[in-house]
């Protein structure tokens, strides 16, 4: 096992602070009964699907009134805004105790999201740090969807269609792979693969699936976006429109579009993600801190003092947002900024991974 180098010693000290840093401020969350957790709506939402109630699953009121009993808990919120192929997942774990899935869901997330960071770590970057960000671990707390989410996003930029089709599962975040699936000219066999999924669900779930989640996910975040107070969600969501409402949320918008211009890859677009989509979560920034983690890890000694301050504000950003979501977008934006300054590279290559493969070579 390599030994942590000396040279980097102030970035290991930021992930240890990132570490104790989600432990202290999420201590009472993270001995918080599992069936309160948002995992709990995933599961629920797997039980209704089986028995037949697929109407129940796309209807908060309903998905609340009939999963607070299966999950044996009121206190937690239930909701679930995933498409119909969703539950291709939802189903499988909701045969398993709720416990137990939780336990299943989280390893294979966090096992997938390893194996997919090792391709973009430069050389000399212990692997495991992938999955104990704060971002990880604020995902893993509330049981949510950030590292399988991040694991399919890394896989699409390594080439991998199948990962690219299921991002439509968070379509609002993964959008930006679209770019990326462009590059890479495979719009055929992403659609393609996304087509099945959808055929997939359809027979299993019904066509009228598909309208129900329209309807009752445009409904429920519709709401969630523009009745006030917003709760929780105001120290939580990192996404502009929340907090700087339309004309913030398109300026903020237009800015990040600007700079993925300048340089579009794995991280800048990553980054991006959240200050297009009209709603995002801590939770949801695992391939954003990465991103900056590795970048600190590489290029901090070269940085001016003021790019190490602020990326190190977007790695601890799901921490920080504890202030309020108004100090996430200046945040990130910096911050995608200094991405495309400082380009991170692999093994002392000129090229970043993701940029080894041509077009017309890639899967």
């Amino acid at each position: 096992m390599r030994l942590p180098d000396r040279e980097n010693a102030l970035v290991y000290a930021l992930w240890v602070f990132g570490i104790l840093g989600a432990l202290f401020l999420f201590r009472e969350a993270w001995v918080t009964p599992i069936n309160e957790r948002d995992f709990a709506a995933l599961w629920a939402a797997g039980k209704l699907a089986v028995s037949g109630h697929i109407d129940q699953v796309f209807d908060t009121e309903a998905l609340r009134a009939a999963g607070a009993p299966l999950v044996g808990s009121k206190v937690v919120k239930l909701a679930y805004p995933y498409p119909p192929h969703a539950l291709l997942i939802a189903v499988p774990l909701s045969l398993l105790p709720l416990s137990a899935a939780y336990v299943v869901w989280q390893s294979i997330s966090a096992a997938m999201f390893y194996v997919a960071a090792r391709p973009f770590a430069p050389q000399g970057f212990p692997k495991i740090l992938a999955v104990l960000t704060p971002a990880a671990l604020v995902s893993i707390l509330f049981g949510q969807v950030g590292l399988f989410y991040g694991a399919l996003w890394l896989f699409a930029f390594s080439g991998s269609a199948i990962a690219a089709a299921c991002l439509t599962f968070k379509p609002h975040l993964g959008a930006l792979v679209g770019v990326e699936v462009i590059r890479r000219r495979q719009i055929i066999k992403t659609v393609a693969i996304f087509v099945s999924l959808v055929i997939a669900s359809m027979l299993i779930f019904g066509i009228e699936s598909w309208r129900l989640w329209i309807v009752g996910s445009a409904n429920h975040q519709l709401a969630d976006l523009t009745i006030r107070p917003f709760g929780l969600w105001r120290f939580q969501m990192v996404t502009p429109f929340l907090a700087y409402g339309l004309i913030g949320w398109g300026l903020f918008a237009a800015a990040a579009i600007y700079l993925l211009m300048k340089r579009f890859d794995v991280f800048t677009a990553a980054t991006a993600a959240f200050l297009i989509a009209p709603y995002g979560f801590h939770y949801d920034l695992t391939v954003v801190s990465l991103g900056v983690g590795l970048l600190l890890f590489q290029n901090w000694r070269t940085m001016p003092a003021w790019q190490v301050f602020v990326s190190a504000a977007v790695f601890l950003l799901p921490l920080i947002i504890a202030l309020g979501t108004w100090v996430a977008s200046p945040i990130l934006l910096l911050g995608l900024y200094i991405q495309t300054l400082n380009p991170i590279t692999k093994e002392g290559s000129s090229l970043s991974p993701w940029r080894k493969t041509a077009p017309d070579e890639a899967g």
